[in-house]
């Protein structure tokens, strides 16, 4: 049986044939769903070039690239392994693969270009609605990456990607594409431990009293005088 998410349902399987059938179906290429990106299980496309007379932009056969695109924004921002979005991409507005049903729609609107759709539901239940149009394929982590990584910082528990665009409202959104200049790099933290002994600590501490200065004040000072001699060749 075929489910209208494109996926195969073998019925009336006996227990002995289930092992030959599962290896039959792994040597074809299609494995266990455990062993596939959970991107790629919910996602669907419309066949568009070359067989569909409408098609204005790719679907089908662009739709594996930009699945990676979008597992590589997903390591980007910090999104885990097992997080997933329901993606629909058409070539064109007739959404034969139910774009206007995902929580992101890309619907062909001209050569390599797409109208971006959000707010749909993992279970389909909800509309999504056009967020951005003319979106050109190569400029689409210009628009993936804020999302992603707002979503992944200010989602209520276990709220859906759909859910959090929807409740964010699309100005909101709209605003952190506009605005967006990469993910936030936290400043790095140093935790060095200089004095590993207590006599070390208090000598250098008698030398640092002379100078007026703290034993680690002291201490760094050496180290990056030794540095800095070693760089120009005149140190030991």
């Amino acid at each position: 049986r075929l489910t209208p998410n494109q996926n195969i349902i073998l019925c009336d399987i006996r227990g002995a044939w289930k092992r030959p059938i599962t290896i039959a179906l792994a040597q074809a290429g299609l494995l266990h769903p455990r062993y596939v990106d959970p991107l790629n299980l919910t996602a669907m496309a419309s066949p568009a070039f070359p067989l569909c007379p409408l098609a204005i932009t790719e679907a089908e056969r662009g739709i594996p690239g930009i699945l990676k695109r979008v597992r590589a924004v997903f390591e980007k921002v910090g999104l885990k392994f097992n997080e997933s979005v329901v993606i629909r991409i058409t070539g064109c507005p007739n959404g034969c693969a139910r774009p206007y049903m995902a929580e992101l729609g890309l619907v062909g609107d001209g050569p390599n270009s797409y109208q971006i759709w959000l707010g749909g539901t993992p279970n389909q239940t909800s509309l999504a609605r056009s967020f951005m149009d003319k979106v050109k394929i190569q400029d689409l982590e210009k628009v993936f990456e804020p999302l992603f990584y707002y979503w992944k910082r200010r989602r209520q528990s276990k709220e859906s990607f759909g859910d959090f665009t929807t409740r964010m409202g699309f100005e909101k959104l709209r605003e952190w594409v506009d605005k967006w200049e990469g993910p936030e790099v936290a400043p790095a933290r140093y935790n060095l431990k200089l004095f590993a002994e207590k006599k070390t600590y208090e000598a250098v501490d008698e030398l640092a009293k002379l100078q007026n200065k703290t034993a680690q004040q002291l201490a760094m000072d050496v180290i990056r005088n030794y540095v800095g001699s070693q760089h120009n060749g005149k140190g030991e």
